[in-house]
């Protein structure tokens, strides 16, 4: 498989998850483990978990797939996901502070470019080998979980 077939489908895959997250806590007449994973509230950090968890399952295969190549895997992974963290924060705060309230439909294209811009983030790092070593990226990934439970 090409390896632009295999970032359609890691970016169909975080993008269709995530949307499937979005409506899980609900849908699950708000389980608190649900609650751990999938937004519980419309707030823009319960929002983060949709890039966050689907991009997390996404470094725990990749870690099954080819264990040797881990290394490189995380670091360039945590820099995506800070990457959509950011752009989600920033646009739509700009977004919402200029229109004056939030859009469904502005807020769903903000995910979809975020995931983008997570995974060009990613590939950019991985070409340039630009990142620390992987075990600083995992601690990040680890707190992030830790952060994402507690708060």
């Amino acid at each position: 498989m090409s390896q632009r077939v295999q970032i359609i489908i890691r970016y169909l895959f975080v993008v269709i998850s995530g949307t499937l997250l979005h409506f899980a806590y609900e849908y699950s007449n708000q389980n608190l483990f649900v609650g751990f994973f999938s937004p519980i509230n419309e707030s823009v950090w319960e929002h983060l978990k949709l890039i966050f968890f689907p991009m997390l399952l996404l470094t725990i295969w990749d870690y099954f797939s080819d264990p040797t190549k881990i290394k490189a895997i995380i670091p360039s992974r945590v820099a995506g996901i800070i990457a959509g963290f950011t752009f989600i924060i920033v646009i739509h705060y700009t977004v919402s502070g200029i229109i004056g309230k939030d859009i469904a439909w502005i807020d769903i294209l903000i995910f979809l470019l975020a995931v983008a811009y997570a995974f060009l983030t990613e590939k950019k790092v991985s070409i340039n080998k630009n990142y620390t070593n992987a075990t600083s990226a995992t601690i990040i990934l680890l707190v992030l979980v830790i952060l994402f439970v507690i708060f």
